[in-house]
């Protein structure tokens, strides 16, 4: 028997053992870090500078600067990604043909603006001005991405209509201007006795100032007097995003874009740049569309085709019709990167960077430590209000706004494919004959003959009675759908996902988030936006119903006849958030609700210039107060929104739970933007331009729980010959192409395709064709004699594509060969 010191003893070492272990064993949930602190730094130069003084830990912008980019590889404190999804254009501002003033908007005319083509050489932009760190762009596909590959040949067929040609664009300039009324005196154009200014918008804290300056001596050539506005982009954004274009501040804007992740498809494109449905903003508001296109455009978003071939011919027409509406001409595909410390880890998507993705906030993390704080400049923030049903969705602002929301699923950083996040599975059932497929084990994917819409699901909403419709009302004779998907919710779901103050997640979040997007699209309702109608009156004939079919757990099924390439793409998304704007709670939104319907406040901005109110923000600034007002008569009411329906999926009890808790956060935070993501927003520094998020404690997920994503597998991509690259007209001839990675050979059963272009030296697309494979990641392409009799003699080009499982897109290698008798 041991004694009674010994058994104490023993007891000690036993509890101390236990409690060693129970810490070791402990998960941090959430982010890996404890604070993350966004700065404004607008210029490149002075952030890298900051990087190396150890001041700043990332600087979250895509540079395409080919000096800094040397800085910065060969700086041992330092690292970067690379980033293939930005890109530069200039938008025109199209009202007219007079200003407000009487002057004349050369840039109303559609021929005007199509001349813009040919009036810029996209090859000096890429080589000169962005020192190679980018390729000319045409169009609103991207190089690097899928669609580019699947209509190459249209692709290089309009590249060589729309290369540079000086007189061309002079010549349709000519019969333009004159048509409008204007006249050619000494070289310079005057309308009514005064010169034609046109107004150049630049913006300062990248090549796009020297992009202005590049354009405007073009436009000096051809007979135009210039005037440069220089700006940063908060400067700029009042100027061209949010005000009067009627009153001519300007007429050409120096755009920058980012595709915020790997698109699979950019159908989407279209929709936002050319139509009216996507961006509210009074540029896009004062398009006159021409009809094919717009028709085309909401084909292709909404999925109105059921054959590849078909999508093709789509694009291709769309393409054409783009060159010839041209509301912004297309200038370079930048090749950028995104430079930081050596000990920062952090997932960066190969289109859109760190900003890009919703993985950055929980895969941010410092070598060696868990915790502590973590800096990162922006080269602009707080441009606009935050509100996540019409608010910001400026690039920057939108990476804190991912920081503090999740969706159902997560975006593939190098593929741009789907990975299940807050769901658990999903089955997607098509109509047979589709062309969908899957790549992922979360999804079930089925064809069948015909789908029925049941009749007790909801397909619209009645904004008068606050209730929703069903099939049956509303289709009597029935109703049938492409496609149909049911969701599946962990069991957990509402216990375990929770907001930033604390409320449980809740079925009527998910029902509120459904019923504002029809709710603000309807004539009858207090809080009605035209431009949410126009979108609602597009996008409903394409929805066909959702019903719940369980609670517990949560499944939900809904009909459709939208689709996709990738049954990833077809589960329904009934997290309550939008993708573009932020997450939605039903209590933060619901302040709104009342704000909007007693005029106080509007969600959009076009809406808050309509009723001359604040464009509401949640996170600050005016509007706070207002929705502060409103959260005490919430909580005194015991407030539920869309009472007549959501009685039945909020109880009393959540409405006080959520008002007190709000009361709780607001008085802590002084601000009402809430999610359910890893960082929450703490504090708003407007002033500063200074944004603060903290790690939420509460969060259900492991923080390793990303960590997949360490490295792209970018393929390299090299054309070889037997020492020349050259070929005798009308004889057999053959190239090799070798696909690797680091060195080493491409993973062969990784490869989708190794295809190939001919094209004469005229731009003239030959023949396209699939390489073979004859190796070790070696593919050979033959050219029968029957193809190269058909060569002319002298330079031809090889453009070869290959496309892979690891990463999205296609790698593009080049080569010019020589033909000879």
């Amino acid at each position: 028997m041991f004694s009674r010191t010994t058994r104490i003893g023993l007891f000690t070492i036993v509890l101390l053992l236990v409690l060693s272990l129970g810490t070791a064993a402990q998960v941090r949930n959430g982010a890996k870090v404890d604070e993350v602190v966004l700065i404004e730094v607008a210029q490149a130069e002075q952030a890298i500078s900051r990087l190396i003084a150890g001041d700043i830990d990332i600087y979250a912008y895509g540079v395409p600067n080919a000096a800094l980019f040397e800085q910065v590889r060969n700086h041992p404190a330092l690292d970067y990604y690379q980033v293939f999804g930005s890109y530069t254009e200039l938008t025109f501002n199209t009202y007219g043909p007079e200003f407000t003033d009487g002057s004349l908007n050369p840039f109303h005319s559609r021929r005007v603006r199509e001349a813009m083509n040919w009036l810029v050489d996209r090859e000096y932009l890429a080589q000169e001005i962005y020192a190679g760190l980018a390729v000319p762009k045409y169009t609103v596909l991207t190089r690097a991405f899928a669609d580019y590959a699947r209509v190459v040949e249209k692709m290089r067929e309009l590249e060589t209509i729309y290369s540079y040609d000086l007189g061309k664009a002079e010549e349709v300039v000519r019969e333009e201007m004159l048509a409008m009324g204007a006249e050619l005196r000494n070289g310079k154009w005057y309308y009514k006795g005064q010169p034609v200014v046109v107004k150049i918008l630049a913006r300062t804290e990248d090549e796009r100032r020297e992009v202005g300056n590049y354009f405007a001596a073009q436009l000096e050539k051809i007979g135009f007097t210039t005037e440069i506005d220089y700006k940063a982009g908060a400067d700029a954004s009042p100027i061209w995003l949010q005000g009067d274009p009627s009153g001519g501040a300007w007429m050409v804007y120096t755009g920058g874009w980012s595709s915020p992740v790997v698109y699979r498809s950019q159908a989407h494109n279209f929709e936002q740049m050319y139509t009216r449905r996507i961006m509210a903003n009074p540029p896009w508001q004062i398009l006159d569309v021409d009809p094919e296109l717009d028709e085309i455009s909401s084909r292709l978003y909404n999925y109105d085709f059921k054959t590849m071939e078909e999508r093709n011919a789509l694009m291709e027409r769309i393409l054409e019709l783009g060159f010839k509406d041209s509301p912004r001409i297309f200038l370079v595909d930048r090749i950028s990167f995104v430079p930081r410390r050596a000990e920062i880890s952090v997932a960066s998507d190969l289109g859109g960077g760190v900003a890009g993705t919703l993985l950055w906030a929980p895969t941010l993390a410092r070598e060696g430590q868990e915790g502590g704080r973590v800096i990162i400049a922006l080269p602009s923030l707080l441009d606009s209000p935050w509100n996540p049903i019409a608010g910001s969705n400026n690039l920057y602002d939108q990476m804190a706004i991912r920081a503090t929301m999740e969706r159902s699923i997560i975006v593939d950083p190098y593929t741009g494919n789907q990975w299940a996040n807050r769901i658990e599975r999903a089955e997607v059932t098509v109509l047979e004959g589709y062309p969908v497929s899957k790549s992922l084990d979360w999804v079930d994917l089925k064809f069948t003959d015909s789908i029925v819409v049941p009749e007790d699901a909801w397909v619209d909403w009645d904004a008068t009675e606050q209730r929703f419709i069903t099939a049956g009302e509303k289709f009597p004779e029935g109703l049938e759908a492409v496609h149909r998907s049911v969701v599946y919710f962990p069991e957990d779901f509402f216990e375990t996902v929770k907001w930033h103050d604390g409320s449980p997640i809740s079925l009527g979040d998910i029902l509120f988030a459904f019923i504002i997007g029809f709710d603000r699209g309807k004539p009858e309702s207090a809080i009605h936006d035209k431009d949410a109608q126009d979108s609602l009156e597009i996008n409903l004939p394409y929805f066909k119903g959702m019903r719940i079919l369980s609670t517990d757990p949560l499944i939900i099924e809904s009909y459709s006849d939208n689709w996709s390439l990738d049954a990833e793409f077809m589960y329904g998304e009934y997290f309550p958030v939008d993708i573009n704007h932020g997450p939605i709670p039903w209590h933060t939104v619901a302040l709104g609700v009342l704000a909007e319907a007693n005029r106080e406040l509007a969600f959009s901005n076009n809406k808050a210039a309509e009723l001359g109110v604040e464009w509401l923000g949640m996170h600050t600034g005016p509007s706070i107060a207002i929705l502060a007002k409103y959260l005490q008569q919430a909580k005194a009411e015991n407030y539920i929104p869309y009472y007549n329906t959501l009685k039945d999926y909020i109880t009393p009890e959540e409405a006080a739970l959520r008002w007190s808790n709000l009361e709780k956060w607001y008085n802590e935070h002084n601000h009402f933007w809430l999610g359910t993501g890893v960082m929450y927003l703490d504090r708003v520094y407007p002033v500063e331009r200074q944004i603060v998020l903290k790690r939420f404690e509460d969060h259900p997920d492991p923080s390793d729980k990303w960590d997949m994503f360490d490295e792209p597998r970018i393929p390299e991509v090299t054309v070889v010959s037997d020492g020349r690259l050259g070929l005798r007209q009308g004889r057999e001839a053959s190239f090799q192409v070798a696909v690797t990675f680091d060195g080493e050979p491409y993973p062969m059963d990784q490869i989708v395709e190794v295809g190939y272009l001919i094209q004469r030296s005229s731009g003239e697309v030959v023949t396209r064709g699939t390489a073979a494979p004859v190796g070790d990641s070696i593919y050979e392409i033959e050219l029968l004699p029957s193809l190269t009799r058909e060569l002319p003699f002298g330079a031809n080009r090889l453009t070869v594509f290959v496309t892979t499982n690891l990463v999205g897109g296609a790698q593009f290698a080049e080569a010019t060969f020589v033909v000879t008798p």
